[in-house]
């Protein structure tokens, strides 16, 4: 016979070892935060931007800056906006917060106040186009995408790409 102290703690750890084990099996997603686009002018109108062509920049002899996310929609710790053109993709502005507080564009090209051509990016920039089709998280899964060929800096390449039935983000 197992006293009723005995039985109570064997409960309790049953209890908590149950508990671990559905913390990994929930999946992630349904405990993260939709995530803040950055921004894109495209033909002078503003467009969410799925992708991010800022962190390319960032490598050897050039470190990241140590961001802080602001929010839990902010993970990693700013928001850029961008504009392609004449066939450049320009960064305009950023919102970047550290330990500081919030800095610009100034503070990660210092002696640069204006656009600065996106000379390291080479890959794809995916704009969600038409009906939202899933509220998914980090980003939600829309109709069509327009995807945006970049090479060095220089669009070489748009594209429309269908999404119908909404199961996948192209590109991801």
């Amino acid at each position: 016979m197992i006293p009723t102290v005995l039985k109570t703690r064997l409960s309790l750890k049953i209890m908590l070892a149950v508990l671990g084990v559905l913390c990994f099996l929930v999946p992630q997603a349904a405990l993260a935060t939709t995530q803040f686009s950055d921004i894109l002018y495209l033909n002078g109108q503003k467009h969410s931007l799925d992708s991010l062509p800022l962190e390319p920049y960032y490598g050897p002899g050039n470190p990241r800056p140590k961001f802080r996310a602001p929010n839990t929609a902010t993970w990693r710790g700013y928001i850029a906006t961008w504009e392609i053109d004449q066939g450049v993709l320009y960064l305009k502005t950023i919102r970047a917060w550290t330990d500081h507080g919030e800095v610009g564009l100034p503070a990660l090209f210092p002696g640069r106040k204006g656009p600065v051509a996106a000379t390291w990016f080479t890959g794809k920039l995916k704009v969600p186009q038409g009906k939202m089709l899933k509220p998914a998280v980090p980003h939600p899964i829309y109709g069509k995408y327009l995807m945006i060929t970049v090479e060095k800096g220089r669009v070489v390449h748009q594209e429309v790409i269908d999404n119908p039935g909404g199961t996948r983000s192209p590109g991801r």
